[in-house]
C-alpha cells in the first residue's frame, strides 16, 4: 500500500506535529524522537518535570548568563537557577501554576507562565529572550507584556462573573488587573465591555479605542465597529472592521457586522459576501448572519434563496427574535412574490422588509464564551466550530458534478507535483497560547525563510520536506510544539489518496465572490490513514480527517480547506486540532502555469491542557522547478535561475 504518512510526535510533553508527509518517518515509526522522558506519565506520581529552553532573538539557544525564577500561583519560590548554556531543569515541581521570570544583562526581563497540571510529566518550555524591547519585537503590531499569573485569574474570576451577571464584581476584577497590567488589551477591551452594559459608552469607548489603536486588538476594533453601526456612523463602523479582518481575516464577528454595515448602506452584493463568509467560517455560532444574507438576497431580488436561507435558520433552533425577523423577511418576500397576498395583507409596522435593519436595530453582544442562556451570548470559542457543526449555506439546487470535479481537482494536485520540485517564501508565524476563555496569555511573532521540497521518491510515493532559515530542526517553534504540512491537506485530492476519502457534494457557494463548489471529504471507515499519524513514546496511532474544501466552479483550483480530527485521541491526550487554509494563484512564468498555493494557515491545538493558535502567512514565492533528472537530495542553497513570483 503506497502512503503518505505524516507524523505527530507526542514525547511526553513535547509535541511534535509535522503535518509534511515524511516517507522515512513513516517507514520507521520512532525516527522523529526528541531528547524527553518517553512514554505515558505515571500518575502515582504527584509531580512532574519542567525543562526550559532559554533562546536569543534568532531562536539559537542562548550562551550568555542567565538567572531564572520559578514562583507557584501560591507565591513559593522552589528555585532560582543562573544558567550559562541556556537550559535549566526542575525535578518534582508540586502540580501548579508557576511564573517563569528571566533576567539577562542588558535584556528586557522576561516573564512567561506555565501550567503543570499532569502528574509524572515533563513539561517543555521555550522563552525567547529579546534585544530590544519586548513589547515590540517581531513583525506587525506590538506584542503587551505577558500578564502575570494574578492577573490572568483576576481576569478569570471578572469572566466568571460577568457570565453570572454579576457586573460590578466583574468591573472589580478586572479593574484590579488593570492596576499592574495598565493598557492591557484584553483588560481593556474587558473593561469596555463592563461599561457598555452599564450604559456608559462613552468610557466604553475610550477601553475600546486604547486596546485598538495600541496593539490593534481585533475584539477591541470589532466592539467599536459595532458601537459606531448602533449609532448609524456607517463609515465609522466599517473602517473599525475592515482593520479588525485586517488583524485576523478568520474573525467571523467582523465579517458578521461588516455584513450588516454593507446591508444598511445597500451594498448588496458585499453584504452576501460577507455574511455567507461569515457563516463558513462561524458556522452555527454565526447563525444570525443568515438574517443579513437573506435580507440581502431579497433586497436583490433572489426571493427564492432568501426563503432557503431562512428556512435553514429556522431549523437551527433560533432565537424568539432571530425568528421573528425571519418571519419578517419570509412576510416581505411573499408580498414581492404575490400581490394578491400583497394587496390584502398589510405589512407589519415593524417590518424591516428585505432592505435593511433600522438604526439602534441591533444590541451589541461582546464576543465572549457566554451561556446561550446569557443575554450576552454571542459566544465566541477558542477554536472554531467543527466542520460538522453545521453546513454552510449553498445554492442546494444546482447539480454538482462530483465526479468530475474529483477527477479535475486532481489533475490540479497533479500539476503541482508534476511541475515543482521546491519553492521558498517568506513565512510569518504568530503564535498564541490561550487560555479557556480565547485570550492570549503568550504571543510570539516570528519570521523564517520557509523552503518546501517535494519529491516522488518513486513513482507515485511522495516526500515533502520542510526547511526554516536553512534547517529542519523542530527547536524554532515555541513550547516545543511544531506545526507542519501546510502544503500537504490539499493530497487529499490528489488521486493516490482520494479513494480512502468519502466525498460528499453539499452545493455551490462563493469564496470572496467567485462561485465554488462546496465539498465535504471524511476519511472512510474500516481505511487506514495513510496522511496522518500521531506517536506518544512507543504509542503509534494512525488518525483520520474530515474536513471542508472549495473548489473554483471555473478552473476547479482548491480556494481553501478547512479540516479537524475524525476522532479525538484520549491515549494521547490530543482533544482537538482544527486547520483552515486558504490558498492563492501564484504564477509559474517559465511553465505558462498557475499553481495555486498556500497564502495563509490557522491552526489550533488542544493538547494536554496546551491551547494553541497560530497563523502562518507566506509570501514573496520563489520557484525551483523539477529537472530532467531531478535529484533526491533536499537542496542546501538556491539555484541560479529561480522563478521568483511576488504574491498578491
Amino acid at each position: 500500500m503506497k502512503s503518505l504518512v505524516s507524523i505527530l510526535v507526542l514525547a511526553a510533553s513535547h509535541l511534535v506535529v509535522p503535518m509534511v508527509p515524511s516517507l522515512a518517518a513513516a517507514q520507521k515509526p520512532g525516527v522523529t524522537s526528541h531528547n524527553s522522558r518517553m512514554g505515558a506519565p505515571d500518575p502515582s506520581i504527584n509531580s512532574a518535570d519542567l525543562s526550559i529552553i532559554l533562546r536569543d532573538e534568532k531562536n539559537g539557544e542562548l550562551t550568555i548568563p542567565a538567572k531564572l525564577t520559578l514562583r507557584s500561583s501560591k507565591g513559593v519560590v522552589p528555585g532560582t537557577a543562573i544558567t550559562v548554556i541556556g537550559r535549566a531543569n526542575y525535578r518534582g515541581l508540586v502540580l501548579d501554576d508557576y511564573e517563569v521570570d528571566v533576567e539577562v544583562a542588558g535584556r528586557p526581563k522576561v516573564r512567561t507562565t506555565v501550567s503543570l497540571q499532569t502528574a509524572g510529566e515533563v513539561r517543555y518550555l521555550d522563552i525567547t529572550v529579546p534585544l530590544g524591547d519586548a513589547s515590540s519585537a517581531g513583525n506587525g503590531p506590538p506584542i503587551p507584556p505577558p500578564l502575570t499569573l494574578r492577573e490572568q485569574k483576576q481576569i478569570t474570576a471578572g469572566i466568571r462573573s460577568l457570565q453570572a451577571q454579576n457586573i460590578s464584581a466583574a468591573r472589580k476584577h478586572f479593574r484590579s488587573a488593570a492596576k499592574s497590567a495598565p493598557n492591557n488589551p484584553d483588560v481593556d477591551y474587558l473593561l469596555g465591555i463592563t461599561a457598555t452594559i452599564k450604559g456608559d459608552m462613552v468610557t466604553a469607548r475610550q477601553y475600546f479605542e486604547n486596546a485598538a489603536f495600541r496593539y490593534q486588538h481585533v475584539r477591541s476594533l470589532t466592539a467599536l465597529g459595532e458601537l459606531d453601526l448602533v449609532a448609524g456612523n456607517l463609515a465609522a463602523a466599517q473602517s473599525n472592521l475592515e482593520k479588525a479582518l485586517q488583524a485576523d481575516p478568520n474573525s467571523w464577528r467582523a465579517e458578521q457586522l461588516l455584513a450588516a454595515v454593507n446591508l444598511r448602506q445597500h451594498s448588496y452584493a458585499n453584504a452576501v459576501q460577507h455574511a455567507e463568509h461569515t457563516l463558513q467560517l462561524g458556522k452555527s455560532e454565526a447563525k444570525g448572519a443568515r438574517l443579513t444574507l437573506a435580507a440581502a438576497l431579497s433586497a436583490t431580488g433572489n426571493f427564492s434563496r432568501s426563503n432557503q436561507v431562512l428556512s435553514e435558520l429556522l431549523q437551527q433552533s433560533p432565537s424568539e427574535a432571530q425568528t421573528k425577523e425571519a418571519n419578517l423577511i419570509l412576510d416581505a418576500n411573499r408580498r414581492a412574490l404575490d400581490p394578491v397576498y400583497s394587496a390584502s395583507h398589510p405589512p407589519p409596522e415593524s417590518s424591516i422588509g428585505a432592505t435593511e435593519f433600522p438604526p439602534g436595530k441591533l444590541p451589541l453582544a461582546p464576543s465572549l464564551p457566554m451561556p446561550s442562556d446569557n443575554p450576552l451570548a454571542d459566544h465566541l470559542r477558542w477554536t472554531p466550530p467543527n466542520v460538522d457543526d453545521m453546513v454552510p449555506p449553498v445554492e442546494a439546487t444546482v447539480s454538482c458534478p462530483l465526479t468530475q470535479m474529483l477527477q479535475q481537482t486532481g489533475k490540479r494536485v497533479l500539476e503541482l507535483t508534476e511541475n515543482l520540485d521546491r519553492f521558498s517564501a517568506t513565512e510569518q508565524l504568530k503564535h498564541e497560547t490561550l487560555n479557556e476563555f480565547g485570550l492570549a496569555t503568550r504571543t510570539e511573532q516570528l519570521k523564517f525563510n520557509y523552503l518546501v521540497v517535494v519529491r516522488e521518491v518513486k513513482p507515485e510515493v511522495y516526500d515533502v520536506s520542510e526547511f526554516r532559515d536553512g534547517s529542519n530542526s523542530l527547536d524554532v517553534f515555541p513550547e516545543h510544539v511544531a506545526t507542519l504540512g501546510t502544503v500537504a491537506l490539499v493530497f487529499v485530492f490528489h488521486p493516490n489518496y482520494a479513494g480512502d476519502f468519502d466525498f460528499r457534494c453539499e452545493g455551490q457557494a462563493h469564496v470572496n465572490g467567485q462561485l465554488a463548489w462546496q465539498i465535504h471529504f471524511q476519511q472512510r471507515s474500516g481505511v487506514p490513514s495513510r496522511l496522518r499519524s500521531y506517536r506518544l513514546g512507543n504509542k503509534y496511532e494512525r488518525v483520520g480527517l474530515k474536513g471542508r474544501a472549495w473548489i473554483a466552479a471555473d478552473s476547479w483550483q482548491i480556494l481553501r480547506m478547512e479540516s479537524d480530527l475524525v476522532n479525538q485521541v484520549p491515549q494521547l491526550r490530543l482533544n482537538a486540532e482544527h486547520q483552515d487554509i486558504t490558498y492563492g494563484p501564484v504564477p509559474l512564468k517559465q511553465r505558462n502555469l498557475v499553481l495555486w498555493l498556500p497564502q495563509s494557515a490557522e491552526i489550533y491545538l488542544d493538547f494536554d491542557a496546551h491551547r494553541i493558535h497560530r497563523r502562518q502567512e507566506l509570501s514573496n514565492f520563489i520557484f525551483f522547478l523539477i529537472d530532467d533528472q531531478p535529484s533526491a537530495k533536499p537542496p542546501k542553497e538556491a539555484e541560479s535561475s529561480p522563478d521568483r513570483t511576488t504574491s498578491p
